[in-house]
């Protein structure tokens, strides 16, 4: 597959379809799609179409049944629920990457405490999850992400558990994280609102079989955060648009 320098991710004409003794589902059909370096692209479709079927496939848990995946740096991967372990510190949940991939811990526990310094959690290193609120539980999650140097971030809606106050404080915390670290991110997300306040493209997929239905190209200032972008009068434009052409609700997959 041919590809400019500045290309991470890249889907070629992607197919997935689920076989059982009974019968196939066809879940993905024919999705190509280019994310270049420090982009932030949210993924949106209705309810089951495939969102996160797309991330599993560009980290490599999932084998499409036909096309080609290329993905040219290192990713790490953050779930809808952080996972954190609950008899491990805070510190040590975010070393884990680090340890299971055989890094030197010296350094690892360096950067991870440099990571927790910075991003508000560096008084709670030593804390447990069950001692943090929501929103500091994600935080560590993030950082945990964070911990092996990744260079793409793969979000699968990580802000699904949280109340609606939580939420729009914890989206600005992960997009300022990723915007700071200079990362690359692709999001999945069911909330329409939350994709275009973080976003420089949104993909709109369509009911399975899903396919590409529509790319929006976000024309915000990007020095505004995304309660900052909330406000802006395009906001609403953008909204309405990619609402109608979902045609229904989009909830979670």
């Amino acid at each position: 597959m041919f590809r400019l320098a500045s290309i991470q991710v890249e889907l070629d004409n992607i197919s997935m379809t689920y076989q059982s003794p009974l019968s196939e589902t066809k879940a993905i059909e024919d999705i190509s799609l280019q994310v270049t370096q420090g982009e932030f692209v949210s993924i949106v479709g209705p309810s089951g179409c495939g969102k996160s079927t797309l991330l599993d496939i560009i980290c490599g848990l999932v084998e499409p049944t036909r096309g080609k995946v290329g993905v040219y740096s290192p990713v790490g991967y953050m779930l809808q629920r952080d996972h954190l372990f609950e008899w491990c510190s805070i510190r040590k949940n975010c070393l884990l990457g680090p340890e299971v991939q055989g890094q030197n811990l010296k350094e690892a526990r360096i950067y991870v405490d440099y990571l927790l310094s910075t991003y508000g959690l560096g008084d709670f290193a030593d804390y447990y999850p069950r001692q943090l609120s929501g929103g500091m539980r994600q935080r560590a999650a993030l950082i945990r992400t964070l911990a092996v140097k990744p260079e793409v971030l793969l979000l699968d809606e990580p802000f699904s558990a949280l109340d609606y106050q939580t939420r729009l404080a914890v989206v600005d915390d992960v997009w300022s994280i990723v915007c700071r670290e200079g990362k690359t991110a692709v999001f999945v997300t069911h909330d329409i609102a939350e994709a275009i306040s973080m976003s420089d493209r949104i993909i709109v997929l369509t009911n399975r079989p899903s396919m590409v239905k529509s790319v929006h190209t976000i024309l915000m200032d990007k020095k505004l955060n995304p309660l900052q972008r909330r406000q802006e009068g395009s906001f609403r434009r953008y909204f309405d648009l990619i609402w109608k052409e979902l045609d229904v609700h989009v909830d979670r997959d």
